[in-house]
C-alpha cells in the first residue's frame, strides 16, 4: 500500500495568495528518524484566537491578549526537549491581517511545528482566497507523518463546511445537506460552526491506519473538532471518526474547538481536549504529552489538567458543566 503523507498539496496559486500563511499546511519539519529514544515528547496549544479587538466580556474572551499568551506558552515550550509541537486549530478569531502577528510569535518557536486549521482559521482563509478572481478554493488539511515507531495523523474537519467557498464545487452543498439532516434529527453536534470529513478522507484515515497496523505502528491523531462524546461541539460525522479509531485501537485523539476542554475514553483510545488560550485575561493553558511504553503522560501548564493514561485504564470521563462560546 502506498500512500502520500500530503494528499492535497496547494496549489501554486492557493501558494502565492497566501504567502506566509502557507506554511500552516505543511507538515511539521521533523530534525531526525529518532529523536527521543523511546520517549516520544510533544507539546499542545489549543484556540489561541488572536484578533485586534476588544474582549467580549460577558464570554470571557480577551482576543488580544493571544499574542502575548502565545509568545509566553512557546518561551515555556521551547525550553524543554520536544520532539515537535501541535497547535490544535483556530490561530485567529477573525482578521486575515492576524497572521502575520501570530506567525511572528510562532517564528521564536524552536521545535518542528505542525498547525491544524480550526473553524475560525477556514473562515479566515477562505474569505480570503473567496476574493481573488478567479475565486480560489479553500485548501485540504490532511497528512501524515511518522517518527521512530509512531504514526500522527492530522485530519481536516473543514473538509465539508460551510467554510468551503464557490471554488470547492460541491462541497458546500454537501455541508448544507449534512447539516440540514443532522437539524432534522435534532443532533446536538448541528451547528454552523462544525464540520464534516468526506468520503474520501475517511478512506484515507482507514488506509493510514491499517498501513501503521501491517508496520507494527502506534497512531496518534490530531484535529480542531471533538469526536466523542457525543455534544455540541464534535465533528458533524465525529461519532463515525471515532468508531473507526478505536477499531484499529488509536492510542489517542487530541482536539481543542471546545475551549473548556475535556476527556473521554472509548476501547484503548484516549480523547482528549484542551482548553482554549483564549479563554481568561491572564491564563496560559498549554500542555506537554509523553509516551513511554503504554503510558500517555499529559503535563498541564496554566490551568491545563495533568493526566497519567495507562493503555488499560478506567477513568471515568472528565467533563466541563458549562458551554464556551466558539
Amino acid at each position: 500500500m502506498t500512500l502520500k503523507a500530503l494528499p492535497h498539496s496547494l496549489s501554486q496559486p492557493q501558494r502565492l495568495a497566501l504567502g506566509e500563511v502557507s506554511i500552516l499546511y505543511q507538515p511539521p519539519a521533523l530534525r531526525s528518524p529518532n529523536l527521543s529514544g523511546s520517549t516520544l515528547r510533544f507539546g499542545l496549544i489549543a484556540d489561541p484566537q488572536y484578533a485586534d479587538a476588544d474582549p467580549d466580556l460577558e464570554n470571557n474572551l480577551y482576543y488580544r491578549h493571544g499574542l502575548r499568551k502565545l509568545s509566553s506558552a512557546i518561551s515555556s515550550l521551547n525550553d524543554l526537549s520536544l520532539d515537535f509541537v501541535v497547535t490544535l486549530g483556530d490561530l485567529v478569531d477573525r482578521h486575515w491581517s492576524g497572521y502575520s502577528n501570530l506567525l511572528s510569535c510562532y517564528s521564536a518557536l524552536r521545535h518542528p511545528h505542525a498547525a491544524i486549521i480550526g473553524n475560525h482559521d477556514a473562515q479566515v482563509i477562505s474569505e480570503h482566497l473567496s476574493a481573488f478572481t478567479p475565486p480560489l478554493g479553500l485548501p485540504k488539511s490532511y497528512y501524515y507523518f511518522s517518527v521512530s515507531g509512531y504514526r500522527f495523523l492530522v485530519i481536516d474537519g473543514n473538509d465539508i463546511s460551510l467554510y468551503c467557498n464557490a471554488a470547492n464545487g460541491e462541497d458546500r452543498q454537501r455541508a448544507r445537506a449534512q447539516l440540514n439532516a443532522l437539524q432534522a434529527e435534532q443532533q446536538p453536534q448541528a451547528q454552523r460552526w462544525n464540520g464534516a470529513v468526506s468520503d474520501q478522507q475517511l478512506v484515507w484515515i482507514e488506509q493510514n491506519l491499517q498501513q501503521a497496523q501491517e508496520l507494527g505502528e502506534t497512531v496518534i491523531v490530531f484535529g480542531h473538532y471533538p469526536l466523542a462524546p457525543l455534544k455540541k461541539h464534535i465533528l458533524w460525522n465525529g461519532e463515525v471518526v471515532a468508531n473507526l479509531l478505536c477499531r484499529y485501537q488509536v492510542r489517542a485523539y487530541f482536539a481543542g474547538h471546545d475551549h473548556r476542554g475535556g476527556y473521554y475514553r472509548r476501547g484503548n483510545t484516549d480523547f482528549i481536549t484542551l482548553k482554549g488560550m483564549l479563554n481568561g485575561p491572564d491564563n496560559v493553558p498549554f500542555a506537554v504529552a509523553e509516551l513511554t511504553g503504554s503510558t500517555l503522560m499529559i503535563t498541564g501548564f496554566g490551568g491545563e489538567i495533568s493526566r497519567v493514561l495507562p493503555l488499560n485504564h478506567h477513568t471515568p470521563p472528565q467533563e466541563a458543566d458549562s458551554e464556551s462560546r466558539l
